[in-house]
């Protein structure tokens, strides 16, 4: 009886998972065989060498945000996938730092001050891990 090679491609070894990578292997199973019960064994006849594939990360930055206390986009957080870290920094029109963060839990409320910053548009400045850096407007409403 002649064996064929089933080949399975590109294995994710989930117990292997990290936040950036992800290991891939090939598999090679042999065909399963029916013994007449309700169980198909394989046999794994060969494996490759796992490699590592930098995950792509996203990023989700917000345009608009209203801090009035309707539990609604009261926080301008800065959110992503395949990052850990990241520093911003927002400035109001007159570059005034109102705020700035270490922290990827840590958003600006809408405060400079303790005291509600006026309606209108803010600068942002993002740094993510040495990977990007990005800059752009945030619009305040209330």
């Amino acid at each position: 009886m002649n064996k064929i090679l089933t080949f399975i491609l590109i294995l994710f070894l989930s117990n292997f998972y990290s936040q950036t990578y992800s290991k891939y292997r090939i598999v090679a199973h042999s065909n399963p065989v029916y013994l007449g019960t309700d169980t198909f064994p394989t046999v794994v006849v060969s494996f490759s060498n796992t490699i590592e594939i930098k995950d792509p990360f996203t990023l989700y930055i917000p345009t608009v945000f209203s801090p009035d206390g309707d539990n609604t986009n009261d926080v301008f957080y800065i959110k992503g996938i395949g990052f850990d870290e990241l520093s911003f920094e927002i400035y109001n029109r007159w570059g005034q730092q109102v705020f700035q963060s270490d922290d990827i839990n840590k958003g600006w409320d809408g405060n400079y001050q303790n005291r509600p910053s006026p309606i209108g548009t803010y600068v942002y400045q993002l740094k993510i891990e040495g990977l990007i850096t990005k800059a752009g407007t945030i619009t305040l409403i209330r």
